[in-house]
Parts: C-alpha cells; sequence; structure tokens
C-alpha cells in the first residue's frame, strides 16, 4: 500500500514485507539507492563477534548469477558506485548512479542483498582482506581507543560494547554453516529497507521492487534485542601512545526519543564545532588539544552523549578538570540566548547543505527507517530544532550529563597527571 510521506516524497511496503522509499528529486541527473538491512553488531552471536560485518563483505564476493568481477564491472559500465557498510545496528549496501543506469543498478542492488552465493573460495579470500582491515584497525590509536572505551561503557558485556569489526580469532575460523544461518535469519524482506532518491518517479520504483524482490513472507522471527544499560565508572588503560585519548561517556536518548533535538542543539554549544565551548577554551585558548569534541548518538532503544579529546600525558588531569568544570558552569547557569541561536543556525545550516546530494537524502530516510524513528521532510527536522528554547536545552544537560552517571576513559601511558584523577585506578 502506498502513502505519501511528505512532499516529493512515499512509501510503499510490499507483500513480502520489503518496505520502498522513494524521494523524487527530478532536477536531479543522478540516483542513489540503498538497501537497509536490521542488522548489526549487536546483533552477532555471542561467540562469532564481527559476524554481521563479514556476512556484509562476502555479499559484494558474488551472487547466483554474477561473480565478483562480473558486479564491479557491470556498476563500472554505466558509470556508477557500489559500496556497502556495517554498523552497531544495521547493515546498508548503496549505489549511485547516472539516472540513465537505475534501472540496471537497482536489479544488481538487490541481488546482491537477495542471491548471495557464499562460495567457499571466496569467503577463503575474503577472510584475508577483513584480516587486514582489523589491522590497519588496531594500528590506528584514536579507533583502538574508542574500542576499550566502549568495551566498558554498557553492563553485562552487551554486543554495542563490541568493535564492529570483530576480532581476528573469529574471522580466521567462522564457517560457513554459521554465515548462511546468520544471513538467513536477518536478510528477510521484512527486515530489510529500499531507499531510493534522485531522478526517478516513485510508481516506476514500486513497479521495480515488486518484480525484483522475490520471496513471500517468512515465518521465521527476527531474534529480538536485549535493551542495553550504560554504565558509569572510571578506567584506565596503559598504552605507548604519544597521546592519552581521554573519553567522557554520559547516557543519552533513543532515536525515536524526541529529546534529541534539544540534546542536539546542547552538544552543539557544548563540543560541536569551532564555536563551541569545549573547541573554544581547550584547543584555541588553552593550546591543549588538536581534537576535542563532542557527538551525540542514537540507537533504537538506547543512546550516548560523548566527548573526546586527545591531549599530551602529563596534561590530561587539567584537560579532565577543564570539561568538568564547563558542564558544571552549563548545568548552573544554563545557555545563554546567543549560544541557542548560533547552535540552531549551524544545525540547520548543515542540514540543509546536506540536503543537496541524494547520498546524504538516502542516509537521513533510510536511517529514520532503520531505526524506527517517525520519516519526517527536512523543513519539519528543522522547524523541530528551531523551536527548541534555551530551558530545553538546558533541561537535557541537566539531566543527562551528571557526574554519577558519567563513564570516564582515559587511554594512554601511566603518568602522575592520570593517576590524580580522583576516582581513576
Amino acid at each position: 500500500m502506498k502513502r505519501s510521506l511528505y512532499d516529493g516524497a512515499f512509501s510503499c511496503r510490499l507483500e513480502n514485507g520489503l518496505q520502498v522509499l522513494v524521494e523524487e528529486r527530478l532536477p536531479s541527473r543522478t540516483v542513489t539507492m540503498g538497501v537497509w538491512v536490521r542488522i548489526g553488531s549487536r546483533d552477532d552471536p555471542d561467540a562469532l563477534p564481527g559476524l554481521a560485518h563479514f556476512v556484509e563483505h562476502l555479499l559484494f564476493r558474488g551472487t547466483a548469477t554474477r561473480n565478483a568481477e562480473q558486479i564491479a564491472r557491470e556498476i563500472d559500465a554505466i558509470g556508477g558506485y557500489l559500496n556497502g557498510a556495517t554498523g552497531k545496528e544495521h547493515s546498508l549496501y548503496y549505489t549511485s548512479v547516472p539516472s540513465d543506469g537505475f534501472s540496471l543498478a537497482l536489479q544488481l542492488l538487490i541481488d546482491l542483498v537477495q542471491n548471495p552465493r557464499f562460495d567457499e573460495q571466496e569467503i577463503e579470500r575474503e577472510r584475508k582482506v577483513v584480516l587486514e582491515e582489523i589491522r590497519g584497525h588496531d594500528d590506528d590509536p584514536e579507533q583502538l581507543a574508542y574500542d576499550l572505551f566502549a568495551a566498558g561503557l554498557w553492563k553485562d558485556k552487551h554486543h554495542l560494547c563490541s568493535s564492529v569489526l570483530g576480532s581476528r580469532e573469529v574471522i580466521r575460523c567462522v564457517a560457513r554453516r554459521e554465515i548462511d544461518r546468520q544471513y538467513r535469519l536477518f536478510y528477510q524482506p521484512k527486515n530489510m529497507i529500499l531507499v531510493v532518491c534522485g531522478a526517478v518517479e516513485h510508481e516506476k520504483v514500486f513497479a521495480m521492487a515488486k518484480q525484483l524482490a522475490d520471496g513471500s513472507p517468512t515465518d521465521v522471527p527476527v531474534t529480538e534485542r536485549v535493551t542495553p544499560r550504560m554504565m558509569s565508572g572510571r578506567a584506565f588503560h596503559e598504552r605507548s601512545t604519544g597521546q592519552s585519548h581521554i573519553y567522557l561517556g554520559f547516557p543519552g536518548v533513543a532515536a525515536a526519543d524526541d529529546s534529541r533535538f534539544p540534546m542536539e542543539v546542547a552538544n552543539t554549544v557544548l563540543g560541536g564545532g569551532m564555536s563551541s565551548r569545549l573547541f573554544r577554551i581547550i584547543r584555541e585558548e588553552l593550546g591543549l588539544a588538536y581534537s576535542i569534541f563532542s557527538d551525540v548518538s542514537c540507537y533504537s532503544d538506547a543512546g550516548t552523549w560523548i566527548i573526546y579529546a586527545a591531549t599530551a600525558p602529563e596534561t590530561v588531569a587539567e584537560v579532565v578538570g577543564v570539561i568538568r568544570r564547563e558542564i558544571d558552569c552549563l548545568n548552573s547557569a544554563g545557555i545563554g540566548s546567543d549560544d541557542i541561536m548560533l547552535a540552531k543556525r549551524k544545525l540547520c545550516g548543515g542540514l540543509v547543505l546536506g540536503s543537496e546530494t541524494n547520498y546524504n537524502s538516502m542516509l537521513r530516510l533510510g536511517y529514520a527507517a532503520v531505526s524506527g524513528k517517525k520519516i519526517l521532510s527536512l523543513d519539519e527536522v528543522i522547524a523541530l530544532l528551531e523551536a527548541v528554547s534555551e530551558k530545553d536545552a538546558w533541561r537535557v544537560l541537566k539531566q543527562h550529563m551528571q557526574e554519577d552517571s558519567m563513564n570516564l576513559a582515559v587511554i594512554g601511558p601511566r603518568t602522575s597527571d592520570v593517576v590524580a584523577i580522583k576516582d581513576l585506578e
């Protein structure tokens, strides 16, 4: 059944359960389309961290009718681009092509996610590729520091603690039967969303999707997720890095929570950009860090509000102290009207600039659908941000950024400066 989402955007759910979203952008000369699957690293089996990411890689290794080389040649032949990504809660397969290549690209994309071959030889080849990706990840101090922080962020060793890439041990030995089982469990039409944005007419997309997306509704239940609970605490991970990496984590909100709008505004004031308080004070005034920011992450059933800084090992305590002081200052004095206005203009301007590309529109629609948010137009999102008041932003800040809920982690060399941080072991 087709329904209008907003002007130029439409939704349809096929009989087999596949949801199709289309945003017509007819002045464009390109089309971007993506298949979103509700499976990410948090859905990996306990003993197989990294399986969702490995499955995503393997889908590009060939289908029942195309091998990996044919897939690459076909997308190149229409001047397009094809790629994939795995997150904590979703896997995404997407392509951008000139508008005259739309039909072939959609056929290729659906074939990719619907008919993987999982050839034994291709699995062995891709093991090596993913192992190299993990090695590269482990060579990056900032990424490795985040993994160590995330590992202690959630209670009961929740799967959100795990790296999306998983472990070398798992990738080396995971068997084809385990790969195939995970695929069949999650890659069902009812668990997938096709998003198309660009120079297309929605009726044509719906008709093609109905023709190409095979299969009837399945009764196989998709594994239910366990809601995560965030931990507070202090941790130190000794590493022989040149810088110390500091993370302060606070509870956030789920993706569909209306508080995400004032939280984004408050976050922008605190550490979201060059005019933010943390950037201005810690980098510009004190010169204590090159990288300093705060960020909000929203999942389908939880969220985090994180502050990150990289600094010299001997200035860790000073940087942590400044961050805490600024949070306390905002909590006690509130956020001024000028700061709120500046933050809202920055956020709304970024949304407008991002909306100029079909790719960003596909990401906005797909992420909303896969995370359970109401799908809003760009103007609706801007209106909700513009409606955020000083009181709204202050309320979420006071509610979420409290000392007793803070999860602080420092990753780097052990110094007296680190040890001096209260309660840090």
